[in-house]
């Protein structure tokens, strides 16, 4: 499957990257950042009933680059932001939410699509990107990883035999080593490329918050119409549609209810 035993663990050796210039966590942003954090976050509520006026066109911008900076698996970045500002497919999009408020009176609207089917487009990218456009070879890790195991895992054909190869092959080293589990049939690609998409949109709906306006997360829409009105390739999938704006009072139907923690998460 590769040529080095674990590039996952070698990566990390071999890349000899200087992040002495890059900004990270530290003690100092308890004081800076999360006040300014935590407001944002509890302030995100799912609005159902805007105002109606779009966000400045600069802080939407804003927040879709902020949503692209969210982890991805690999960094494939699986997925596309289609900001929707064509007052038809707008109107189109809207009524394909089931004519919900929060998409008929949103200042914006933004669809997340999963793009699974591009993780062989943005590996090609990423090399092109890593490599300076061929000009740097790459460390034998990332090479075996990017040029070797990632193909392996998302590779896949129509009649699934790739996917019996990966389900087979999987399972046996798993008798004797921790090992990865799939991905094993389309359901698990399908799977990942959302699960990287709703990344983007958690990101977008706090850049949001942070920026001053507000959201909601749709998720009952006719998939099929937002289709048509984007023109969306056969592959891409919907994850969901956010709605942006400023909310009315009227917007908010409820407090904020959640389950006891001692539900959710647990310590073992």
């Amino acid at each position: 499957m590769t040529t080095t035993s674990n590039p996952l663990t070698e990566m990390t050796a071999e890349i000899g990257f200087d992040s002495s210039g890059e900004v990270r966590p530290n003690e100092s942003f308890r004081e800076t950042t999360l006040p300014g954090f935590k407001q944002a976050l509890t302030a995100r509520r799912s609005i159902r009933v805007f105002d109606g006026d779009p966000v400045p066109e600069a802080v939407m911008q804003d927040c879709l680059r902020d949503a692209i900076l969210a982890p991805s698996s690999s960094n494939l970045q699986p997925y596309e932001l289609y900001w929707v500002r064509d007052p038809e497919k707008r109107a189109a999009v809207a009524v394909a939410c089931l004519g919900q408020p929060a998409a008929m009176t949103a200042g914006d609207l933004v669809v997340i699509v999963a793009r699974g089917d591009l993780w062989d487009v943005n590996r090609h990218k990423l090399l092109d990107a890593m490599t300076k456009h061929g000009t740097k070879p790459l460390t034998d890790a990332l090479d075996d990883y990017y040029n070797r195991l990632v193909p392996w895992l998302r590779k896949t054909d129509a009649l699934g035999v790739r996917n019996l190869m990966r389900r087979v092959l999987l399972a046996y080293r798993g008798r004797t080593e921790p090992m990865v589990r799939g991905p094993v049939n389309r359901g698990d690609h399908r799977v990942w490329a959302h699960t990287q998409s709703s990344l983007a949109a958690q990101t977008l709906m706090l850049s949001l918050s942070a920026h001053g306006y507000e959201s909601c997360p749709i998720g009952g829409y006719d998939s099929v119409r937002i289709r048509r009105a984007l023109d969306l390739p056969r592959p891409a999938e919907v994850t969901m549609v956010i709605s942006a704006g400023r909310g009315k009072p009227e917007g908010l139907y409820g407090r904020r209810l959640r389950l006891p923690d001692g539900d959710l998460i647990k310590e073992v």
